[in-house]
């Protein structure tokens, strides 16, 4: 239990760096799942979820684009979710690093 809460807070510690650029991705995610619903006549909550399952590169399939515009969507989508998730699985990896190998980068994290 020590060893995760001790990842929880250097990865929160990691993620306070970029927390701005997260913020701003996940708020253009939403914002182009709420454009992908109303163009693709789903609904805002629809396309919130379906931006996030495209982001997430799951893609169930239950919700497809039907129009030029919504795969022009989904494609930003599909990127803007690997530069998150990216970053994501960057902090962790780092926080990893720091837990196996505490004396590194000691002077670069405090």
């Amino acid at each position: 239990m020590n060893g995760l809460i001790l990842f929880l807070k250097r990865f929160l510690h990691c993620l306070g760096h970029v927390y701005g650029i997260v913020i701003f991705l996940n708020l253009f995610i939403v914002i182009l799942g709420i454009l992908f619903g109303i163009i693709e006549e789903i609904g805002p909550f629809k396309g919130i979820y379906f931006s996030y399952v495209s982001a997430l590169a799951i893609g169930y399939g239950d919700i497809v684009p039907h129009t030029l515009f919504g795969r022009f969507i989904s494609i930003v989508l599909g990127v803007i979710g690997m530069i998150l998730f990216g970053i994501i699985v960057g902090i962790s990896t780092r926080t990893v690093i720091l837990m196996m190998h505490p004396d590194e980068g000691h002077h670069q994290d405090k």
